[in-house]
């Protein structure tokens, strides 16, 4: 017998139903673009939540492990001629590679030095991206990276290639979840809260901490893979801290504790900025002002003021 769909997972299918109709609505290329964009920082804003949110683990690598992702797919498809879905593959193996390499040598590390750790990660990422030339062509990238195919069809077209993204998006949201639901997501949990008494306990912290900065990174590569064969070429711009920097305000916007609130935010602050342009020369001012404004008067994001509202009705957060 089956039973009905709880409340959550009811709009988890809603949402999962206007994301899969929203594309007839977005003609214009600009706006498909977008629509591209705002899946790839979701799955790198739940990459974020799994390190942040679930172990609470601050890191600023992100945009190092999601150009470790971009560039590894672009130089096998590129260079070495290889099919695109294999670059899908290695890419996400790579940067969740350096995950695990960035978490070994750093275990030790505490609160504000780990984060000052993952800030030098990413800057030799990204002087490696700059300096390597004969690798990554230096500041001029990669261009000409193909797009993939199915079945002979190419995902060329932005709004093919974007229920690719969303179907990744998808699969990456329940694997996460069931991480989440898990013993081990229940230790990554513990090790949030208190580290001390996890390892106590017997919870061993610091494998969990490697587990974790592994499956991040893998996600970032993963969204990096995605935003190379969209955007059909890679250069270091695309990757410096600036952009880490724009994932932990979309995480800490949409609820730094929340699988659903890491995608809303990221949605919500892709767009944001498009929408606000037209003000011209208040349009920082004002982004700025009202991430301000969430993060002081919403400490747990938007996914946090639901769930209160949700109690003061007398319902389950």
């Amino acid at each position: 017998m089956s039973a009905s769909p709880t409340r959550p997972e009811a709009l988890w299918l809603v949402a999962l139903a206007g994301a899969l109709v929203v594309p007839a609505l977005a003609w214009a290329p600009y706006s498909q673009v977008l629509l591209n964009m705002a899946v790839i920082n979701a799955i790198n804003t739940v990459a974020l939540y799994v390190l942040f949110g679930l172990t609470g683990i601050l890191s600023v690598a992100q945009a190092a492990f999601w150009a470790i992702g971009a560039y590894t797919s672009a130089i096998l498809t590129v260079d070495g001629h290889l099919p695109v879905w294999l670059g899908f593959v290695a890419a996400p193996a790579a940067a969740g590679l350096a995950g695990a390499a960035l978490a070994l040598p750093t275990l030790g590390l505490r609160s504000h030095y780990l984060t000052i750790a993952t800030i030098g990660f990413a800057e030799v990422t990204r002087l490696v991206l700059v300096n390597w030339e004969p690798v990554t062509r230096g500041p001029s990238g990669i261009s000409g990276i193909p797009a993939p195919s199915l079945g002979g069809l190419s995902l060329a077209p932005y709004r093919l290639y974007y229920y690719l993204g969303l179907a990744l998006l998808v699969l990456v949201a329940v694997a996460v979840e069931r991480l989440r639901r898990s013993r081990l997501g229940r230790g990554l949990e513990a090790v949030r809260d208190d580290e001390l008494a996890a390892e106590s306990s017997g919870i061993p912290a610091a494998r969990l901490k490697v587990l974790a900065f592994s499956v991040s990174a893998l996600l970032s590569g993963l969204a990096g893979a995605l935003y190379a064969h969209l955007q059909r070429y890679v250069s270091p711009d695309a990757f410096t801290l600036d952009h880490t920097m724009q994932m932990l305000a979309m995480l800490m916007v949409g609820g730094r504790r929340s699988l659903g609130g890491a995608i809303a935010g990221a949605v919500l602050l892709t767009y944001l900025p498009e929408a606000l342009r037209g003000l011209q020369d208040w349009y920082m001012a004002i982004y700025g002002g009202g991430l301000l404004a969430i993060l002081v008067f919403l400490p747990g994001g938007l996914a946090g003021a639901a769930a209160r509202v949700r109690v003061r009705r007398g319902r389950p957060a």
